[in-house]
């Protein structure tokens, strides 16, 4: 997993802190330690309400505490979606 500890430790505490529950994931070319550059891919499990709201509100705040990286946001609403099932299939949850 490319990601710090430090990292690691903001996205957990700041997804708790939006979302106070569900589980995130981390997916896509971070998982790969051979691989290089690529932005952070994360997924969303979470019963919260406005989840747009709460996306926006994550976003900002995890940009303010690890600088201004390439961070996308999948918010669970459909398993079919492949990404949805790519996220649970190869994520690592966090």
């Amino acid at each position: 997993m490319r990601l710090t500890e430090k990292e690691r430790v903001f996205i957990k505490e700041i997804f708790l802190e939006t979302f106070q529950d569900g589980k995130i994931y981390l997916f896509g070319s971070r998982t790969d330690d051979a691989e290089k550059g690529g932005d952070i891919d994360l997924f969303v499990q979470s019963d919260s309400n406005n989840p747009l709201e709460k996306k926006i509100q994550f976003l900002s705040r995890l940009k303010q505490k690890i600088g201004d990286q390439k961070i996308d946001l999948i918010i669970a609403r459909d398993s079919n979606r492949l990404i949805e099932q790519e996220a649970l299939t190869k994520g690592i949850e966090l």
